[in-house]
C-alpha cells in the first residue's frame, strides 16, 4: 500500500520523467526500497513493481551480498533499476 512519501521527483527520475496514470491521468506515486521499486496511482489503486537497486536476477560488477554458506555472490547493485522501471511505466500501447 502507498504511504505519503513519494519519490517521483527524486534525482532518479530527473532524466526519465514519469507519464501520468494510463487509466485516469493522475500523477504517479513512487515508493522504493533496496530490492523493490513500485510505481502506481493512488486514485485507481493501480500499480506495477520492478526489481530495485539490489537484485539477484541481474549480475553486474558490483556485488552487494554474499551467501553465508557458499560465500558466492547472490545479489548485485543495478544502477539502471530506476531507468528501467520508468521506461516500463511509460510504455503505452496507444503511443
Amino acid at each position: 500500500m502507498f504511504t505519503e512519501q513519494n519519490e517521483k521527483n527524486s534525482a532518479f527520475f530527473h532524466n526519465t520523467p514519469l507519464k501520468k496514470c494510463p487509466f485516469c491521468g493522475e500523477e504517479p506515486h513512487v515508493e522504493s526500497c533496496d530490492r523493490l521499486i513500485q510505481i502506481g496511482c493512488k486514485k485507481c489503486n493501480y500499480s506495477r513493481s520492478w526489481h530495485g537497486l539490489i537484485q539477484s536476477d541481474k549480475i553486474t560488477n558490483v556485488i552487494t551480498t554474499y551467501s553465508s554458506k557458499t560465500k558466492q555472490p547472490i545479489e548485485w547493485y543495478d544502477k539502471d533499476a530506476y531507468v528501467i522501471a520508468a521506461n516500463e511505466w511509460n510504455k503505452r500501447s496507444n503511443s
